[in-house]
C-alpha cells in the first residue's frame, strides 16, 4: 500500500494510531458519562464523548486509512497533497478544542475548534476529491467515497452552524430540526456510506473473495443515498411520512448489504475466519438491527434518553467502531511490515504480518467489546445505571486492549539514535 503510489507512512500512521487511542479514551470515559447519558443526551459531557467518538475516533481513522488506501484502490497517486503533512496537527488540535469546548460548555472554544475542523476537512476533501476526479480506475468503492465526501462537507457545516447558534441563538425553534439532520448525515451519510463502500474493497481483499461482484452493491448505493436524503428532508420539513419512507429505504439498503456481505463470505478463498472478519460480521449484524430499531423508535415516538443513548452507542461502537477496529488489525501491520520488512523479504527471515499482532489479546478484546456492548445496551434500556457503568467498563477495556495491540505493531519499526520512529526519512 506504499511504494508506487508514494504515500509516506508518516502520513496515515499518526491518524490511525490516534484513532485507536481516541477509541480507548472513549472507552475509559464511557462508564463515567453513562449516568448523564441516561438522563439527557444533550448534557455537555455527553456531547463531548459523542464527538470524541465521531471526530476523534471514527473520522480520524477514516482519514488515515483513506489517504493510504485510495491510491491503491484507484491505482493512481494522491493529488493536491502538497500541504498534507499539516493535515494531522491542524485536525487533532481542532478536535481537542472542540471537545474541550463541549466538556466545559464554552461556545467560543466550540466555534474555534469547529472552524479548525472545517479547514482541515476542506483540505482533506480537496485532496481526496481531486484524487478521485483523476482516478484511472473507478471501482464501486469510489462512488461511495464521492458521496460520503459530500455528506462530510454538509455535516461539518451544520455542526459549525449549531456551534454559532449556541452563542447567538439565531436559529430559534429551527435548531430542533437541525440536530436530527446533523446526526443522520453524520452517522448514515458520512461514516456509514464510507464504511460500506470501503468494505467492498477491504472485505474482498482480506478474505480473498475475488468471485464477488458489484451487482447488489450498485443497488445498495442508490437505496442508501435515497434513504439518507429522504430522512434529512423529512426532518427538515417535519414530514413524518417522508422520514418513515426514508427509514424504510435505508432499512432495505442495510439488509441488502448484510445479505451481500454474506454472499461475499461464501465465495472467499480464505476459509478460516480471523478476528477481523468476526469484527465485521458482528458490526454488520449491529447495523442490520440498528436501522429498523431507529425507525421503530421514530415511528412510536420513543424518545426517552435511555433509548436514544442505546441507539447512539450501537451506532458508534457496535457498527462503526468495531468495524474499524477489525480493519486496523490488518491495515497497520501491513503498512509497518511493508516499511520495515518489505525490503528484506526474500533475503532474510522476516515475521509474517499476522505475527505482528497478539492474536489472543485481539480475541479477548473482541469478546470484551461485544459482550460489554450487549450487556450495556440491556442495562441502558432497563435504566439500570450502575450495571451500565460496570458493563461499559468491560466494553471500554476491550477498546483499550485493541489500542495497545495496534500500537504494539509500531515497535517493529527501527529507531534512530534519538529514539524517533524511522518511517520516512
Amino acid at each position: 500500500m506504499t511504494g508506487k503510489q508514494g504515500v509516506p507512512l508518516s502520513v496515515p500512521l499518526p491518524f490511525l494510531l490516534t484513532g485507536a487511542w481516541t477509541a480507548a479514551l472513549f472507552g475509559l470515559l464511557l462508564p463515567w458519562i453513562v449516568p448523564e447519558a441516561l438522563l439527557a443526551p444533550n448534557f455537555p459531557h455527553v456531547l463531548a464523548l459523542v464527538h470524541i467518538a465521531t471526530l476523534g475516533w471514527l473520522t480520524m481513522t477514516i482519514m488515515g486509512a483513506s489517504l493510504q488506501l485510495v491510491p491503491v484502490i484507484i491505482v493512481g497517486p494522491l493529488r493536491a497533497a502538497r500541504l498534507l503533512r499539516w493535515q494531522y496537527p491542524l485536525y487533532i488540535l481542532s478536535v481537542a478544542l472542540l471537545v474541550g469546548g463541549f466538556w466545559l460548555m464554552q461556545p467560543w472554544l466550540i466555534i474555534l475548534g469547529g472552524t479548525g475542523v472545517i479547514l482541515a476537512v476542506a483540505h482533506y476533501v480537496v485532496v481526496l476529491g481531486t484524487t478521485l476526479a483523476h482516478a484511472p480506475k473507478r471501482p464501486l468503492t469510489v462512488r461511495f467515497l464521492v458521496a460520503s465526501l459530500v455528506y462530510l462537507c454538509t455535516v461539518v457545516s451544520l455542526g459549525l452552524t449549531a456551534a454559532l447558534n449556541l452563542q447567538w441563538g439565531f436559529l430559534g425553534a429551527a435548531f430542533g430540526r437541525l440536530l436530527p439532520i446533523h446526526i443522520t448525515l453524520g452517522l448514515a451519510g458520512w461514516l456509514s456510506m464510507t464504511l460500506v463502500g470501503v468494505s467492498y474493497t477491504l472485505a474482498r481483499m482480506f478474505s480473498l473473495a475475488h468471485g464477488h461482484d458489484d451487482r447488489l452493491g450498485r443497488v445498495i448505493f442508490v437505496l442508501l443515498n435515497a434513504g439518507i436524503v429522504m430522512l434529512a428532508t423529512g426532518f427538515l420539513g417535519s414530514w413524518l411520512f417522508l422520514v418513515l419512507l426514508g427509514g424504510t429505504l435505508l432499512t432495505g439498503a442495510v439488509w441488502l448489504f448484510a445479505y451481500d456481505y454474506w454472499r461475499l463470505l461464501r465465495v472467499r478463498y480464505r476459509k478460516s475466519l480471523d478476528v477481523t472478519q468476526y469484527h465485521a460480521i458482528a458490526a454488520v449484524a449491529c447495523f442490520a438491527l440498528l436501522v429498523p430499531a431507529s425507525l421503530l423508535v421514530v415511528a412510536a415516538g420513543w424518545t426517552q434518553p435511555n433509548v436514544l443513548a442505546a441507539l447512539v452507542l450501537t451506532a458508534l461502537v457496535g457498527w462503526l467502531g468495531q468495524s474499524m477496529t477489525g480493519y486496523l488489525y490488518k491495515i497497520v501491520p501491513f503498512l509497518v511490515w511493508q516499511k520495515r520488512y518489505g525490503p528484506l523479504a526474500g533475503r532474510q527471515k522476516v515475521p509474517l504480518m499476522r505475527e505482528m499482532l497478539h492474536e489472543r489479546w485481539a480475541w479477548i478484546s473482541w469478546w470484551c467489546i461485544n459482550l460489554g456492548l450487549v450487556a450495556t445496551l440491556c442495562a441502558m434500556l432497563l435504566n439500570i445505571t450502575w450495571l451500565a457503568q460496570i458493563t461499559g467498563g468491560i466494553l471500554g477495556a476491550g477498546l483499550v486492549i485493541a489500542a495497545l495491540n495496534v500500537s504494539g505493531v509500531v515497535s517493529h519499526l527501527r529507531l534512530t539514535r534519538g529514539g524517533v520512529l524511522e518511517t520516512d526519512r
